[in-house]
């Protein structure tokens, strides 16, 4: 009878000995830590968004192509935010940076309730192929009061310096503000 015992107590012990350490978690964001345009002669307000992206890449982890066609979500390695959301914020900020704009703004936002400008952006891809390159393909438009003042198709590759994370966010990095120059380039 005591040994009955002692088979629910060693299969507690072991269940407890498997849970000792979980894996590190990494986030990354696409933010440039750069200081805002300074605010200076009265300037439109631009809000960049909304984005869309391919539900393969709609996700935390970041996703790179493996074997040609099989998207590989990397455990441990997370965007900080939502793709969507950090993909915006970092084309407004290189608009603003660009443009030497003062009031522009990633959506959702709270602050511009009527801009003068909308950019919205169609992603139809933005993924690694492992750690050599990353690829973006989108359609944008810029808008006032639903109407387009210019629009564009944007594809482009960038190298990734390394096999690391780090390079594969930077290279997804300098792929947003390629994009962000052909938009700010129809920005009058």
């Amino acid at each position: 009878m005591s040994r009955l015992r002692l088979i629910p107590v060693a299969i507690v012990a072991l269940l407890l000995g498997g849970c000792g350490s979980s894996p590190t978690v990494r986030h990354y964001t696409l933010a440039t830590g750069e200081a805002p345009v300074a605010a200076g002669a009265p300037s439109p307000t631009v809000v960049v968004g909304p984005v869309s992206l391919p539900e393969a890449v709609d996700r935390l982890q970041i996703v790179q192509r493996v074997a040609g066609s099989r998207a590989e979500p990397a455990q441990g390695h997370r965007w900080a935010g939502s793709l969507k959301a950090e993909l915006a914020r970092r084309i407004a900020a290189s608009i603003a940076r660009e443009r030497g704009l003062a009031r522009v703004v990633a959506a959702p936002q709270n602050s511009v309730t009527r801009p003068d400008l909308t950019v919205p952006i169609d992603v139809l891809r933005f993924d690694a192929d492992g750690f050599s390159s990353v690829t973006l393909e989108a359609v944008w438009a810029v808008r006032r009061d639903g109407a387009d003042l210019g629009s564009g198709r944007f594809s482009r590759s960038e190298r990734v310096s390394a096999p690391t994370y780090e390079a594969l966010v930077e290279a997804h990095g300098r792929l947003a503000d390629a994009l962000a120059a052909d938009i700010a380039a129809a920005i009058r």
